[in-house]
């Protein structure tokens, strides 16, 4: 059978960032400050210098920045001084920042925070004194990561600098409650009436009770406001308990730990996705989490002249409900509509063409044949299941993929900073969300070279077997190829050995029709197959928002994924396009660092003492 080549990489840049993106000069001369150097001292001093800088600038004087930052320095943001998720990069778009954000967000009380100030060196060629400290706003308890890099003539100055709102000062998180019984009613006749709001409205409404809506849900609450999630299914974990039986999550437990209540020793690395959602389950249930099952929002309009959202749900059984919230939140993640191809012959082919999200098991077409179309990782796991069973199956492969092996890949992606007896969450959080997207760039082009090599045997035997590997966006593996698309890659669970040894074979090419029992590819070539399973992806969340709120609302969106001119996320975790309307998408270690951020900022407007977003 011949092939056809690929067509392009699976991943291309939303953006106009299209230039690769390099690591500041490093010369013999800076690498011997940074060897002789107090880690301690210099950060204290740079801290000290910061502090007079954010004095000043709040007094209107930007002048002194360049001895605070890198001329080619980056400020990344996360609500503490902009009230959104921002990165600047260059002194000019750094002071112009700084000059409008300071007077009313001005960084007070800053303290080194552990861990202690070190060097890090991750190449010959870049080092720097990483420190971790604490500060004030007016509103804000806020903590910053800054590397530092020293110059020729021996002053460490600011190459990234990280800030982020942690918390707010007069609304600290709740104590933990009594729980004896206060009055004639029940616990359960307490949770009961609290969960059905009969004597009050939700300050907010979070559609979707997956991982994303329960974390924000918990941080919410333990804030003090009043939080329904509204889930479709019987329970909170059907999500993942309805996903093929063969799944689980691809990233090690240690970066996937939940705020309030983390995965127990006992904990499997790798979770089945079966376990996620019985976990899910409990953890709503362990933190009186308010959830009406069974429950559809049909629609949801802002009401300018009110301030408040009015969100129509269905709930099987009681009939319709309506809400009238401050704050909106959609939760049911990244992924919208799968997407289907519309191919001609698929009303008449005679086997079963199956999405990948309808897919349950291969068990069930022993002795059958088996296409699955694509080579990300719902395909990859659909093919594994069926070599698994002896299935014969072929992955059609439409576009180059990048592929790294667990053993190598994940120790280099997560490093300590996400491993057993690696740092407490919050500060391991801190690091891996400190470094701007693109100053990193180069960083993470390095780490997937690094990894390829190791990965070397996998991937010329992936090459032989007919396979088109490629190292992800401008080289950087997962990375940007994460923040654009939420996928287009795989992590190895075992499937490329699979095709290395023939148990998986591989065509390129597309799709021309479906005759009969027949699929016929481009070139002209077919095959008889019993089952295609189309791991084709999904269309956007964007879609789904539209869908559910509506062309007016809708036609005001940013896009929820993506990366902008900066290098964040375009809508997710920040201000959507429309006033208090929020998405929660994402990872599990994503939604447990963003849903601090986010539950403050809606605590902080409940309040009224939010400060203006910086939109410049």
């Amino acid at each position: 059978m011949t092939t056809a080549p690929p067509t392009k990489p699976n991943g291309t840049t939303n953006g106009d960032h299209t230039k690769s993106n390099s690591l500041p000069s490093f010369t013999e001369v800076q690498q011997s400050f940074l060897v002789k150097a107090d880690p301690r001292a210099v950060s204290e001093d740079w801290l000290r210098r910061f502090d007079g800088f954010a004095k000043d600038a709040a007094a209107g004087d930007v002048s002194g920045a360049d001895k605070i930052f890198l001329e080619g320095g980056w400020w990344r943001d996360r609500a503490a001084l902009t009230w959104d998720n921002r990165t600047f990069h260059g002194l000019e778009a750094i002071t112009k920042a700084v000059s409008a954000t300071f007077p009313s967000s001005t960084p007070g009380a800053l303290s080194l925070a552990s861990p202690s100030p070190e060097v890090n060196q991750p190449y010959p060629d870049i080092g720097f004194i990483q420190a971790h400290f604490s500060f004030s706003t007016k509103v804000g308890v806020c903590t910053g990561v800054v590397n530092l890099l020293p110059s020729t003539e021996g002053v460490f100055r600011a190459w990234t600098l990280s800030t982020v709102l942690e918390g707010l000062r007069e609304f600290p998180e709740l104590e933990r409650p009594n729980g004896r019984l206060d009055g004639v009613s029940t616990w359960a006749e307490t949770r009961a009436r609290n969960a059905a709001f009969v004597d009050e409205e939700p300050d907010v409404v979070i559609v979707g009770a997956g991982h994303n809506g329960l974390v924000l849900a918990a941080r919410l609450q333990q804030l003090g406001v009043k939080v329904l999630c509204v889930e479709l299914n019987s329970k909170p974990g059907d999500f993942w308990r309805q996903r093929y039986e063969a799944l689980s999550l691809h990233f090690p437990v240690w970066q996937d730990h939940l705020p309030f209540m983390e995965f127990p020793k006992q904990w499997p690395i790798y979770t089945p996705a079966a376990k996620i959602g019985n976990f899910l389950d409990a953890y709503a249930d362990c933190l009186d989490l308010n959830v009406w099952t069974n429950s559809k929002v049909t629609g949801a309009k802002w009401d300018q002249s009110t301030k408040r959202w009015t969100v129509s749900i269905e709930r099987k059984g009681l009939g319709m409900k309506e809400l009238k919230p401050r704050h909106f939140v959609v939760a049911t993640g990244l992924a919208g509509v799968p997407n289907v191809p519309d191919i001609p012959g698929m009303d008449s082919f005679e086997g079963k063409i199956v999405h990948s999200s309808a897919h349950d098991s291969a068990k069930y077409w022993k002795g059958k044949k088996i296409l699955v179309v694509g080579t990300s990782s719902s395909a990859f796991d659909a093919a594994l299941d069926a070599a698994r069973y002896g299935v014969e199956v072929t992955m059609l492969q439409r576009n180059a993929t990048y592929v790294m092996s667990l053993t190598h890949g994940a120790p280099a992606v997560l490093g300590h900073i996400y491993s057993e007896g690696g740092p407490p969450m919050d500060v391991a959080d801190r690091i891996a969300q400190s470094m701007p997207t693109f100053a990193g760039e180069e960083l993470a082009r390095r780490m997937t070279a690094g990894i390829a090599e190791k990965d070397k045997e996998m991937i010329d035997g992936l090459k032989k077997a007919g396979f088109e590997w490629y190292d992800g966006i401008r080289g950087t593996g997962t990375v940007l190829l994460g923040w654009e698309r939420g996928g287009g890659f795989y992590y190895d669970c075992g499937a490329t050995k699979a095709v290395i040894d023939g148990r998986i074979k591989i065509q390129q090419g597309t799709i021309a029709k479906f005759e009969g029992d027949k699929v016929v590819f481009a070139d002209g070539t077919f095959d008889h197959y019993d089952l295609v399973i189309l791991a084709t992806g999904y269309g956007s969340a964007n879609e789904s928002l539209k869908t559910l709120l509506g062309d007016d609302v809708g036609s005001q969106l940013k896009n929820v994924w993506g990366l902008d001119a900066e290098g964040e996320l375009t809508g997710a975790w920040r201000f959507l396009g429309v006033r208090n309307l929020w998405a929660m998408v994402g990872t599990f270690g994503w939604a447990r660092f963003h849903s601090k951020i986010v539950a403050a900022r809606i605590k902080a407007d409940l309040e009224g003492i939010a400060g203006e977003m910086y939109l410049d």
